[in-house]
């Protein structure tokens, strides 16, 4: 996985939230190994969790790890984007505390971008980088956070604004005036280098 997708799955599950969840059978277990589980698996990986101590958990060899990693990659490559497959995908990922991990160490991020500014910053200083074409995973360093993380606290931000948005278009509107003057920032400093 591309950490363009970890830093897109926030916003990907609030569509899916909002979108009629299309009905699609779960891939079958392969080498033992739910689809949930391995969407679990792929969380903790992603928060650098050593893989081996995932692959562990599950039981697994690397090659028989490599099977399961190929059969369900396949997958998700061939779900709907708005199907079950997908949404569950995206729900066994953000919570890598599912099937066997329920037994094992707890992984628990909220609370590094405890504010909303604390997350306007961040994402004010990912849409900086993108347009100065700097690698997103060196932004997220530089704050503190792993793209999981990022992912994890970010999606309760845009659950958050989705809630004032409902509420009124002012709130919504300080929560983009808080970002842009983040990019405007960090695109300043940026050039400057």
């Amino acid at each position: 996985m591309t950490i363009l997708r970890f830093l897109a799955l926030p916003f990907v599950l609030l569509l899916m939230l909002a979108a009629t969840v299309r009905a699609e059978p779960l891939p079958e277990p392969v080498n033992g190994v739910t689809f949930e589980e391995w969407a679990s698996a792929n969380g903790r990986i992603a928060n650098h969790q050593d893989k081996q101590e995932v692959i562990a958990v599950l039981g697994l060899d690397m090659h028989s790890y490599e099977a399961v990693d190929v059969a369900f990659t396949e997958a998700l490559k061939t779900s709907a984007p708005d199907g079950d497959v997908m949404r569950v995908f995206g729900e066994a990922f953000g919570d890598p505390n599912r099937g066997r991990f329920a037994k094992t160490e707890q992984v628990d991020i909220e609370g590094k971008l405890a504010t909303l500014d604390d997350y306007a910053r961040v994402q004010g200083h990912l849409q900086a980088a993108t347009e100065l074409k700097l690698d997103p995973a060196k932004v997220l360093e530089e704050h503190n956070l792993t793209p999981y993380e990022f992912s994890q606290e970010a999606g309760r931000w845009v659950r958050v604004m989705a809630m004032e948005a409902s509420k009124s278009s002012d709130n919504v509107m300080k929560y983009n005036v808080a970002i842009e003057r983040y990019r405007l920032e960090y695109l300043a400093k940026g050039s400057k280098n």
